[in-house]
C-alpha cells in the first residue's frame, strides 16, 4: 500500500467541503485551523478511501474519522438502515470520550449515535440500538455479545472505524475485532483505522485482512522530527 509522510498544510475546516450543519458545529466548537493529522487524513477519507494512520494519541485524530463518517452519512439518508457506522475502541472509557466527540460534531444534524460497552445494563443497551442509531461506539467484547444476541446488525455498515487499533490488539482483542469486522458485510464499506504505533505483525495481518488497498499515512515520524529540530 502507498506510504506517505505529510507536512501540515495551511487551510481550514471550509476549505474540505463540508456539509454546512458540520461547519457550524466546528464554529460552535471554535474549530478552524486542522491538525496536521486532520490536514492529512480528512481529505482523502472524504474521497471514499481506506486508510491506516499511524498519529500520536492527543494529535486530534478523533476529528480525523468522525467528520468524514458525518459527512458519508449525511450524504444519502437511510432512515430504516440498521447501524451505518461502527467505531471500535479498546476500553470503555475511550469509547465514551469518542461517543461524546461524535455528539459534539452531530449536534445540527438528525444523527444519532448509541455507545457500548461492558458494564453497563446489556437490555438497556439493547433497546437503545433497537432504536437504529445510524453510528454505534463501542468496545469489541460488548459488540460481539450483542451481535450474537441480535440487537446488533452490521450488515449497513458503511464506515467501519478502529481507533487506537494498536491497543486492541497487545489486549489481546484481534480475533474480537477480526469477527466484528467480518460482519460488516457492505461491499462499498470504508475501513479506517488509527494507532499510535506501527503495531507490528498482528497490526499487519488485521489490516491485510480488513482493509482495501490503504492509504497509509505516517504522522509521527514527522512530529518527531520536528521535536527533534
Amino acid at each position: 500500500c502507498a506510504i506517505h509522510f505529510y507536512h501540515p498544510m495551511s487551510g481550514v475546516f471550509a476549505d474540505y467541503g463540508l456539509h454546512e450543519r458540520l461547519l457550524k458545529a466546528l464554529a460552535t466548537l471554535s474549530f478552524v485551523e486542522p491538525t496536521a493529522v486532520q490536514a492529512a487524513a480528512i481529505p482523502p477519507a472524504l474521497e471514499g478511501r481506506d486508510l491506516r494512520v499511524t498519529a500520536k494519541t492527543g494529535s486530534g485524530k478523533t476529528a480525523a474519522f468522525v467528520l468524514p463518517m458525518l459527512q458519508r452519512l449525511l450524504a444519502s439518508a437511510k432512515p430504516r438502515a440498521a447501524a451505518r457506522a461502527l467505531i471500535l475502541l479498546p476500553t470503555r472509557e475511550l469509547a465514551l470520550q469518542t461517543f461524546k466527540e461524535v455528539e459534539r460534531f452531530a449536534q445540527f444534524t438528525f444523527l444519532k449515535a448509541g455507545l457500548v460497552t461492558g458494564g453497563e445494563g446489556f437490555k438497556e443497551q439493547a433497546a437503545a440500538l433497537r432504536k437504529n442509531p445510524e453510528i454505534v461506539i463501542g468496545t469489541p467484547g460488548r459488540l460481539l455479545e450483542h451481535l450474537g444476541a441480535g440487537s446488533l446488525v452490521l450488515d449497513d455498515v458503511e464506515v467501519l472505524v478502529l481507533d487506537e487499533a494498536d491497543r486492541m490488539l497487545d489486549m489481546g482483542l484481534s480475533e474480537d475485532v477480526l469477527r466484528l469486522a467480518s460482519a460488516c458485510t457492505d461491499e462499498e464499506r470504508q475501513t479506517l483505522l488509527f494507532s499510535a504505533t506501527g503495531g507490528g505483525r498482528a497490526l499487519a495481518q488485521v489490516v491485510g485482512e480488513i482493509l482495501r488497498d490503504p492509504l497509509s499515512l505516517l504522522l509521527n515520524r514527522r512530529n518527531e522530527l520536528n521535536e527533534n529540530l
